[in-house]
């Protein structure tokens, strides 16, 4: 840590000044100041003075009333005061109400006096890193209650369970990279169609912004669980008010799903989201759909995919962080390694899968830290 070493000097005898100056030449920068009143002015425009020498009698003020008009302007500063007499009160309120550091008596000893100034010097360095310390603290203790807030809202937001439907089993793994993520899911049941609606999207960004822009558009999404929109006409409204309504760097990639239980039948959409994998009879194959992230491009459509879910088969929905995970060689995670696990955990129970296939990850990247938030939804028809 670079330390302010400038001393400031106030004396009323010139050649006390010149003493001074001559006492600290070549070691460390002198202000000097013949009367409280210029050393104030100096104390006011001079935030680096980490040293303060005051005579006590001076005409304008005492040394004790310009040290005590000092401790607001400069906290810190070491406060030595240059006195000819030994009055033992007016000492005691000096090292009291002034935090003086020290006194000297006149005619002081310069090499005494400059060890002082080191003594000095050490202690004002401690006091300003116990500050910086002191603030440092606060600042992440503030930070940790609003991680802790923002861990609230989330988990406020993303569902605890998966919706239960007959014939089907589903299961959610989440892990954010940092304390809060930009990952969300969302799952939705028309009460007059039947059909059930999984949403499962990816901010841009991490931590506390991406998880807030989340929350604000995962309102937006549970606002149309209940309305008859098509899932491309879903990200397409949805798109177009991100884009009116939110002028931020930040843009989400989202895949939406429309499954009628009875049939099987699947409307899927996508902006901007990995592909979904379908398992059938131990064959991992991708649904290739496309489309660009939302909040982008104002006028953007999407396009829909539409195929069954046949008795038997298994849908896994993730976000890009599953093959974005690095090992401690940064070598990637590629999708041919999430097929592989796939088709690895394919015959578990739904809950065992997701955990299982998040552990593959793990185990992948080992000491690594996750580059992304991961979040694994499977869905099987059985």
């Amino acid at each position: 840590m670079n330390l302010n070493q400038t001393i400031l000097a106030v004396d009323d005898e010139p050649a006390n000044l010149q003493k001074l100056r001559r006492t600290f030449v070549n070691r460390y920068p002198v202000i000097a100041a013949a009367s409280g009143i210029e050393a104030l002015d100096t104390a006011r425009s001079r935030g680096d003075i980490a040293v303060i020498i005051a005579d006590q009698r001076m005409p304008d003020m005492t040394g004790i009333e310009f040290l005590r008009r000092t401790l607001d302007l400069l906290p810190h500063a070491v406060r030595i005061v240059l006195t000819g007499y030994t009055d033992v009160d007016v000492l005691m309120e000096a090292i009291n109400s002034c935090k003086v550091f020290r006194y000297v008596v006149k005619p002081w000893d310069p090499p005494d006096l400059l060890m002082t100034v080191e003594r000095g010097l050490e202690a004002y360095r401690l006091s300003v890193e116990n500050e910086a310390f002191r603030k440092e603290l606060i600042r992440r203790e503030r930070l940790a209650r609003e991680l802790e807030i923002a861990r609230e809202i989330q988990r406020y937001i993303l569902p605890r369970n998966c919706p239960s439907i007959d014939g089907y089993e589903m299961a959610v793994e989440y892990h954010p990279a940092r304390e809060v993520g930009g990952d969300l899911y969302d799952f939705g049941c028309d009460s007059r169609s039947g059909a059930l609606q999984v949403l499962i999207g990816d901010v841009s960004g991490k931590s506390i912004p991406a998880a807030l822009y989340g929350a604000v558009f995962s309102g937006h999404v549970k606002s149309l669980f209940a309305r008859a929109l098509s899932p491309a006409e879903t990200l397409s409204f949805l798109n177009e008010n991100l884009v009116a309504h939110y002028q931020v760097s930040n843009y989400i990639a989202v895949s939406y799903l429309r499954l009628l239980p009875a049939s099987g039948e699947v409307t899927f959409a996508n902006g901007g989201m990995p592909y979904p994998y379908l398992v059938r009879g131990g064959e991992v194959t991708e649904v290739a759909s496309s489309g660009v992230p939302l909040g982008l491009l104002a006028g953007t459509t999407y396009e829909e995919t539409n195929f069954a879910i046949r008795p038997g088969d298994l849908l896994i929905l993730s976000s890009d962080g599953t093959t974005d995970a690095v090992d401690p060689a940064e070598r990637q995670y590629e999708p041919s390694r999430l097929v592989e696990s796939i088709r690895r955990h394919a015959a578990e129970p739904a809950t065992e899968l997701v955990v299982n296939i998040f552990r593959d990850i793990r185990d992948f990247s080992g000491d690594a830290e996750l580059q992304d938030d991961v979040t694994i939804i499977a869905l099987r028809r059985l």
